[in-house]
């Protein structure tokens, strides 16, 4: 049997759905659901086995309402579904919004009771997601969180105020010898805690989720200490083309590039969902754009999907489309070709 690996193009986003068998799915992150509904449709996947929300930033997150509409329109319809880990004390924080004002907080107050009757009638399942908490198996597929810690958690929720990225679920998914790290936003204290709480075997990996949609952290050291452990054949970039961050930032591909190049890493190539500004703009021209992206979205991998055997070989579907995207591509970074004369905005 086959698993299969698919990174959704959601723009500045992240929708990822991995399946083991032909009916059941594994969904990490929902943005743009009417593209995901139209993906389990079109592989007529009926259960969904676990669904990870790995931080509460709406590019990953639809708010508890949204959520709770489509798990209800799924329900409805006949499907299933097992086990929802939501964001740390996500649940616990909306309690205290309709606790303090109840009358302007009518839809999510109807939310949480909806999600509480379905835990209570066994409908579903719901944990939190914290590191070695509540593992997921089917099969040969194995899905792991390595962060956060539960005191890490804790403490970065207890101390600080925002930052939610410090705290995203990373996931390592295997299949075999065959495996994943999904790195949702990882960035600023939580890449070198990530770093730090990880042994050598629970990084390595033969497919990296760049972290934030090619956004490049403060602490760029880290980024690349992390991509270097994880050691990835290839690497997936889950990015907008019309996003305001100057995504995929060019010191981001300058990082790739480098790991790409450097022979005694295994990287082979990296991707991005949608094209980029930094592929298509020369270095002077993305100075006079400030962060503005393209005007209109192109896909460009598009949809990615990976197909893995438990020997751990892979292959990547619609190759060959992705490269005649590329072919009509000015500075294709994935080819080298970036302008990297300039490389800060």
């Amino acid at each position: 049997m086959t698993c299969e690996l698919a990174f959704l193009p959601v723009g500045n986003a992240d929708t990822i759905v991995i399946r083991a068998d032909s009916s059941s799915v594994v969904i990490i992150d929902l943005h743009k659901i009417p593209i995901l509904l139209k993906w389990l449709q079109n592989n007529k996947a009926n259960v969904i086995s676990r669904i990870y929300i790995t931080h509460e930033h709406r590019d990953h997150f639809p708010s508890l309402e949204d959520l709770v509409t489509f798990l209800d329109n799924w329900l409805k319809r006949g499907g299933t579904i097992g086990t929802l880990c939501l964001p740390y004390e996500v649940y616990k924080e909306a309690r205290k919004k309709v606790s303090a004002d109840r009358a302007s907080n009518k839809r999510l107050e109807d939310a949480l009771l909806r999600l509480r009757q379905w835990e209570q009638k066994n409908i579903i399942n719901f944990i939190e997601a914290t590191r070695g908490s509540n593992p997921y198996t089917q099969g040969d597929l194995e899905i792991h969180i390595l962060h956060p810690g539960l005191l890490y958690a804790q403490d970065h929720l207890a101390t600080i105020r925002g930052r939610d990225n410090e705290i995203s679920v990373v996931l390592r998914a295997t299949y075999g010898n065959f495996a994943a790290l999904l790195l949702a936003d990882i960035e600023g204290d939580g890449l070198k805690e990530c770093i730090d709480i990880c042994q050598p075997n629970e990084l390595s990996a033969n497919i990296v989720k760049i972290p934030h949609h090619g956004a490049y952290p403060k602490n760029g050291d880290d980024l690349r200490q992390l991509l270097e452990a994880i050691d990835p054949e290839i690497a997936v970039l889950s990015v907008g083309s019309n996003n305001k961050y100057g995504h995929v930032v060019p010191e981001l591909f300058s990082l790739l590039l480098s790991l790409k190049n450097d022979t005694s890493k295994r990287l082979e190539q990296f991707i991005c969902t949608e094209v980029t500004r930094s592929c298509v703009h020369s270095a002077s021209e993305r100075i006079s754009m400030g962060k503005s992206g393209l005007e209109k979205q192109q896909l460009c991998a598009g949809e990615t999907t990976i197909l893995t055997e438990t020997s751990g070989t892979w292959k990547r579907e619609k190759e060959a489309e992705h490269e005649n995207v590329i072919s009509t591509l000015k500075y294709p970074a994935c080819k080298g070709c970036i302008d990297l004369s300039v490389v800060s905005i």
